[in-house]
Formats: C-alpha cells, sequence, structure tokens
C-alpha cells in the first residue's frame, strides 16, 4: 500500500511540473522564437517566428507586455552575442490600466518614434487573455 502511495505521488508530481512545463512563458516562446547567429547570411543572424525566416539586417527592437513578458523576452544565450540592452518597467497592478502602465506605454511608443527607422523590426511579445 504504502509503495502504490509513493508511486501515485510521483506520478502526481510529474504530472504537475509536465503541465508548468507546458505553459511556461519561456518554454513556449523558444519552440516559436528562434534566433540563428550563424555566417549563412553573410555574418548576419536569422529570426525564425514559426514558418518566417527574417535576416537581422537592421536593428531588433522587442516589446513585452503582460503577466509572462519577463519569461517570454527571457534571455536564452542568444542575444549575448549581440551588443543589447534591456530595460524592464512594471506596468498595471493586477491587469487595471493605471499611470505605470501609460508611462510604460509611453515609453515603448518614444522608443518607436524617436529611435526607430522604418527598416528596423519590431517584436511585440502580449501575454494575457481576452475578457
Amino acid at each position: 500500500m504504502i509503495e502504490k502511495m509513493k508511486n501515485m505521488k510521483a506520478n502526481a508530481l510529474k504530472l504537475f511540473r509536465t503541465a508548468i512545463d507546458a505553459v511556461d512563458p519561456y518554454t513556449c516562446v523558444k519552440h516559436y522564437l528562434v534566433f540563428n547567429n550563424n555566417s549563412s547570411h553573410n555574418g548576419k543572424a536569422e529570426l525564425h517566428i514559426g514558418n518566417n525566416h527574417i535576416i537581422l539586417d537592421h536593428n531588433l527592437y522587442v516589446a513585452a507586455f503582460g503577466k509572462a513578458a519577463i519569461g517570454s523576452a527571457q534571455e536564452n544565450g542568444t542575444y549575448s552575442s549581440w551588443n543589447c540592452s534591456f530595460d524592464v518597467y512594471e506596468g498595471a497592478e493586477h491587469n487595471l490600466p493605471d499611470q505605470a502602465a501609460m508611462n510604460t506605454a509611453q515609453r515603448i511608443q518614444t522608443m518607436i518614434s524617436d529611435t526607430m527607422c522604418a527598416d528596423d523590426i519590431f517584436l511585440v511579445l502580449i501575454s494575457g487573455n481576452i475578457l
């Protein structure tokens, strides 16, 4: 009986960990968003999003927001060979629009209008649900 209980507990923990891994933002994004820093395109990196392949011959900007923002934009070693900088701003508390969320949205808008040019790529990672 005790052995059976131990097996049930081990199976329950395995199922729990599998479920958590399946919804982990980092795990979900890394399967669909892949950076390839090889030299097959004259030393230019590639961004693979699903079946789409983009040669990164211009700047790449990333904005992530929602509860899974940090996890979905998490550095997985692909950025380490690039000259990158990251800014993190906290937004709305409890998903209710507030001044912090507005300030963050304005920072993103300013980055787009003041920094980016027409050839740059702007990648937006959004997590959340529809009410």
